[in-house]
């Protein structure tokens, strides 16, 4: 993905996208979910793939949202439901008409690649990727900013061709600076989406916690992961470097949420009363520098233990996001958290 230099005044431009983004998810058509996962790719590839302070253009292939589109859905074909006896589970249903297609393409590489990370070396995914990409220019890229009667036409050009979109001047600012924020805000809409369509209604009545379903921190591969991540750290904790006792907790080193993904560079195994300690709060800079030393020094293994878990490796991705929340946080004179009860304002 690449940026020019065109600069917009920042203040006012953040106001027109968040009233603009409001529109859209209240206004624009929508029968799939895809619009969804579209503002959720977007967001998540201005910080995996753009420099923290730019204000610019940013080009983006759609070939990379269409990934981005697998990874979303990834886990979204598995049966939902409690599980209980005389309750239902099945497959929700994330189209007003039949299953959207990308759902039902998603399972199919999950069932038959077991996680992201190999998937994305197999000839299987190049394909789908391709299908996806011609979808996306179908239908949701242009759809996206269509309202009733208007097109907003705020975040790209209304009806972009070729294989790649660029966002307009400060756009890739504003996801970033609101990634929270956006990524909450789509995902309730997303869930309000799965409740309104009828087939639904029945799964959806008698079970659990749709959220943690279909957004949360996949709790069964990570518990996979934590053997090895603990022999990968030689048993020992990743920020207080002393031995573990017993099997340690996986920690999310830039917190779950303040970017809710789970990148199998970003996990860490800790003491307990470490990882509470630290909670959602970033890591002293000294932990940062260990923690890139370590990411590129294991980058093979922890790709390994990704494939193994059913967790996505990408260590670029993840550099990423740790240099936009730092840069973040130094902008608002945050604290990070050092060890113990110690934390200091970011320098």
């Amino acid at each position: 993905m690449a940026a020019n230099t065109t600069r917009v005044d920042s203040a006012s431009a953040e106001v027109r996208f968040l009233e603009n983004l409001q529109l859209v998810l209240a206004e624009s058509l929508t029968n799939s979910t895809y619009k969804y996962a579209l503002l959720v790719a977007l967001a998540d590839l201005c910080i995996e793939g753009a420099p923290p302070d730019d204000q610019a253009e940013l080009t983006i292939p759609i070939a990379r949202i269409a990934e981005k589109f697998l990874e979303l859905y990834w886990g979204h074909g598995r049966p939902y439901g409690t599980g209980l006896p005389g309750t239902t589970t099945r497959t929700l249903l994330q189209n007003r008409g039949k299953q959207a297609k990308v759902v039902t393409t998603a399972d199919t590489l999950r069932v038959a690649l077991g996680s992201p990370t190999r998937a994305r070396g197999d000839w299987r995914w190049r394909e789908q990727v391709a299908h996806i990409s011609r979808d996306l220019k179908q239908n949701p890229l242009w759809r996206l900013q269509r309202l009733r009667t208007t097109t907003l036409d705020f975040l790209y050009p209304a009806n972009p061709a070729g294989d790649s979109i660029t966002l307009r001047p400060g756009v890739a600012a504003c996801f970033r600076r609101f990634h929270a924020l956006i990524v909450r805000l789509v995902q309730a809409e997303w869930m309000a989406f799965l409740y309104s369509v009828p087939d639904n209604a029945e799964v959806l009545g008698s079970a659990g916690d749709l959220a943690n379903f279909l957004f949360g921190p996949q709790r069964e591969s990570l518990a996979k992961a934590r053997p090895r991540l603990h022999d990968l750290q030689n048993g020992r904790c990743f920020y207080c470097a002393e031995q573990l006792r017993g099997p340690g907790e996986v920690d999310h080193f830039i917190p779950w949420s303040r970017y809710p993904r789970n990148l199998v560079h970003n996990l860490v195994v800790a003491h307990r009363a470490c990882n509470n300690s630290k909670s959602d709060v970033l890591a002293g800079l000294e932990h940062r520098k260990y923690w890139a030393s370590h990411v590129v020094k294991h980058d093979a293994d922890l790709c390994d233990i990704g494939t193994f878990s059913g967790l996505m490796a990408d260590r670029a991705a993840a550099i990423h996001v740790a240099d936009w929340c730092y840069a973040e946080a130094r902008r608002v004179h945050a604290d990070v958290w050092i060890i113990g009860k110690q934390y200091q304002p970011l320098a």
